[in-house]
């Protein structure tokens, strides 16, 4: 196998100028690219790049070793004509699509391959078939036609980046004793046992007897024995005691690696190689629940929707991939969602999820639009599409669910639309069966959001729940809207730290360019935040915004935080229907106060830190019952009993005012609810819902300790307001390794540390007086300036990390 990474020239033209490569050898300007896969956005900061026709060109040797040759590449975004030494090969039509070209009598000693990427603005223009709907998402309907993510083309959220280019990779293989032409792997768990399904075309170029064979944990397992030129395999291995593969928050994710191999003459080539995990997966449906289970286990799914690693590339580095998802999974998020309107990821991603335990729920790349799946060329373009994804991903243990598309349904419901509408065949019938042949053990939905009287409403199915966000309800709403499973939630402009904002809070053009909004609203994500910024804190935001901004950009990072941990907090309570959340964005697309709880270069932002805090898998959260109130609820989602004790406590001007502790146990897999003024063993009006004069405390907060007295889980309630007095504390900060020790003799809220070097595994968290807390740094032996900020802190404290 020969990667074409090297050698490549791009050059620019008009819009259809030249219908073949000849002009190229007399041409003189051109871009050098470095390496491949390069887009076009990678190479030049030009705009409009849509409008033009761009040319790769590479040349490259070949030795005539082998018995078959084939170019092939794994993306071209994306409407391309490929040419090699003069002759047309291919025209692609589909970035989602991997093309294989047998070149085997076409190739010659020096060769030359050319790739002329079309106008995507040019093929959007052609006059089409109307469409039933049109969506505010995009500006052209046409781009329904046309198989590219939509990243590029939201004007409300995503930069006008167009995917154009060679964005995977080309390489060439060469072929000597077989060519695997089709493959699928499946696996599932029954009972203790694991289940592995091959499926495989081959072609045996030795004119040899061959033996095909499957390799896994060390145990070989003969698939076929002939001298058949064609072969052609569909069997089933049993493999006995397996170690099941799990969601992280649910036990170990177990994998095994494996080989497809060929033997001939007494020698072994590999055919194929993966790493797979055994799971099986349910969803309970029973009294109208949303319950994804894992084998066997009632999994609450939470985590966010993953947009790109990096827009410019598609792709970016795996480094930074690895960074993001690690990041992910310390925050005890267990799912990630890829939604209609990004992209198939790489493989690198489905791999790491399958290292860390992080189930994937995975879209088709169709969202909103109303597509011609009924014209014969498209569909024909899009059925190859899901033949080739789903191939690829079957073999992952990470893909727990695959989804037709995003917010079609809801889209042509909103405007309208006769319900008989709301979805056609293909999303109906022909994706599920696709799916039930190719990857049996998994689930699938048609839409999302979907069922239900309209698709967007809450109780019923799965929904996009923005009651608390974009529609500015309180968390009472919560309760209300009876969510079962919403699979985006919680989009809010959340405020990154300042070292990534100081270029861009200045200038407000740049600083609304990273502000979110939906196309065509009056109102932007900014101002959703502000609104819950101003009821937490009580704060004339304007005012504010005016005469302190460092103020302002403070409490605005902490509000989001303080409202996704009180959505959560209900949604994992013993009083909710609700079986998974999934926050909209993970990861910024862009620099500035985007929707992701990371911005884009993998720094996490307030809101990683609440989530973090509410989002493990031993657990205390708390819900205010109004009358009857504070109810804290112990989630233990291990395999093992846990044990420990739970404390409550109540402070009002840095004086506990009343404070008791209970021991409880909480069985493998189950959760407790306790009322607080049971452990109080009297009434303190936790909630001040009776408001009998002044309220007697300022915070509550329950603690949950092990057996050892070591604090795993922490959660507080505010009665009245976050807006607490500012103090003058004795705060002391000591140092050992990469640990820093903090504690203070007054009650802190939304203790920050900013240091220059290093991310802290906690912060933005509230401190209790004289409580000790140590946080680890991700770096060593590294000498760093910190310094601590709290919101409620006269004077920041600086120290030196060494």
């Amino acid at each position: 196998m020969m990667r074409l990474s090297e050698n490549w020239q791009v050059r620019k033209t008009d819009a259809g100028q030249y219908d073949s490569p000849d002009w190229i050898q007399n041409a003189s300007t051109y871009f050098t690219v470095d390496s491949i896969p390069a887009t076009i956005a990678s190479l030049t900061n030009e705009s409009e790049i849509e409008n033009f026709d761009w040319w790769y060109s590479n040349q490259f040797n070949f030795n005539n070793q082998g018995k078959k040759h084939f170019l092939v590449f794994d993306g071209l975004a994306t409407l391309a004509d490929i040419w090699l030494n003069g002759e047309k090969i291919l025209n692609t039509e589909n970035m989602f699509l991997q093309y294989k070209v047998d070149v085997t009598e076409k190739l010659q000693e020096k060769n030359q391959l050319v790739i002329c990427f079309r106008s995507i603005h040019q093929a959007l223009e052609v006059q089409r078939k109307r469409p039933k709907w049109k969506t505010k998402l995009v500006e052209n309907q046409n781009l329904r036609w046309i198989r590219t993510t939509l990243l590029g083309f939201i004007p409300g959220w995503t930069p006008p980046i167009k995917p154009i280019g060679i964005w995977r990779e080309v390489r060439l293989e060469t072929v000597e004793v077989a060519n695997l032409v089709d493959f699928n792997l499946q696996t599932s768990l029954q009972d203790v046992n694991g289940v592995i399904k091959v499926k495989a075309d081959i072609e045996n170029l030795s004119n040899q007897p061959c033996e095909i064979i499957f390799e896994i944990n060390g145990e070989t397992h003969s698939l076929f024995t002939g001298s058949d030129k064609n072969i052609h395999l569909n069997k089933e291995i049993i493999l006995q005691n397996v170690k099941s593969w799990n969601p992280h928050t649910h036990g170990e994710a177990n994998l095994y690696p494996c080989k497809l191999m060929i033997k001939v003459q007494n020698q072994l080539h590999t055919l194929k190689e993966a790493r797979v995990g055994f799971r099986h997966v349910h969803l309970n449906r029973e009294n109208d629940l949303f319950q994804i289970q894992v084998n066997g286990k009632n999994i609450f799914a939470r985590g966010a929707v993953w947009t790109i690693n990096d827009i410019i590339s598609l792709d970016g580095k795996v480094e930074d991939l690895k960074s993001a998802l690690t990041l992910a999974h310390d925050a005890g998020m267990n799912m990630l969602r890829i939604g209609g309107t990004m992209i198939y990821e790489q493989d690198a991603f489905y791999d790491l999820c399958d290292e860390l335990g992080i189930m994937v729920w995975q879209d088709f790349m169709f969202a909103n639009m109303d597509y011609p799946v009924n014209d014969e060329a498209f569909h024909q373009n899009i059925l190859a599409e899901a033949n080739y994804q789903i191939k690829r991903l079957s073999q992952h243990a990470c893909i727990i669910f695959y989804c037709g598309n995003s917010e079609v349904e809801q889209q042509a419901a909103m405007l309208g639309i006769p319900n008989e509408m709301w979805r056609n065949d293909w999303f109906a019938n022909e994706l599920p069966a696709l799916i039930k042949t190719l990857h049996e053990d998994s689930l699938y939905l048609p839409s999302s959001p979907s069922e239900g009287v309209f698709p967007f409403y809450t109780s019923e199915g799965v929904t996009h729940y923005y009651g608390v966000g974009a529609y500015l309800r309180d968390v009472n709403d919560v309760r209300r809207a009876d969510v079962k499973f919403t699979s985006e939630t919680l989009g809010f402009s959340n405020v990154p730290e300042d070292k990534v904002i100081s270029s861009l809070i200045h200038d407000s053009a740049l600083w609304k360019n990273g502000v979110p909004r939906d196309t065509g609203a009056e109102w932007d994500f900014e101002d959703v935040r502000e609104h819950y910024t101003n009821k937490l804190f009580n704060v004339d935001i304007n005012e504010l915004k005016n005469k302190d901004l460092n103020r302002y950009l403070t409490l605005s990072r902490v509000a989001t935080g303080e409202m996704m941990s009180q959505v959560f907090s209900e949604w994992r309570s013993s009083y909710s229907n609700c079986n998974g959340g999934l926050v909209w964005f993970y990861k910024d697309i862009l620099a500035g106060a985007g929707w992701g709880v990371i911005d884009k270069n993998n720094h996490p932002k307030s809101a990683y830190y609440y989530l973090k805090r509410v989002l493990q898998p031993i657990q205390v959260v708390i819900t205010d019952e109004g009358l009857q109130g504070l109810h804290l609820h112990i989630i233990n989602e291990t395999s093992s009993v846990f044990a420990g004790t739970i404390e409550f406590m109540m402070l009002n001007e840095n004086i506990s005012v009343a404070k008791a502790k209970r021991e409880i146990k909480v069985n493998a897999n189950q959760k407790i609810k306790i009322i607080a003024e049971e452990i109080l063993s009297g009434f303190y009006d936790t909630s001040y819902a009776y408001k009998f004069g002044p309220p007697k405390h300022e915070v509550a907060c329950a603690i949950l300790k092990d057996e050892t007295g070591k604090i795993i889980s922490q959660q507080f309630h505010f009665p009245v307001t976050h807006h607490l007095p500012i103090v003058q504390a004795n705060v002391i900060a000591e140092f050992s390794e990469n640990k820093l020790s903090i504690s203070s003799d007054k009650f802190l809220y939304g203790v920050q540390i900013q240091s220059e070097i290093g991310l802290p595994e906690d912060n933005y968290f509230h401190l209790m007086p004289n409580e000790k807390k140590e946080i680890k740094f991700n770096t060593k032996n590294v000498k760093a300036q910190i310094k601590i900020s709290a919101i409620n802190l006269k004077n920041d404290v600086r120290a030196t990390l060494q």
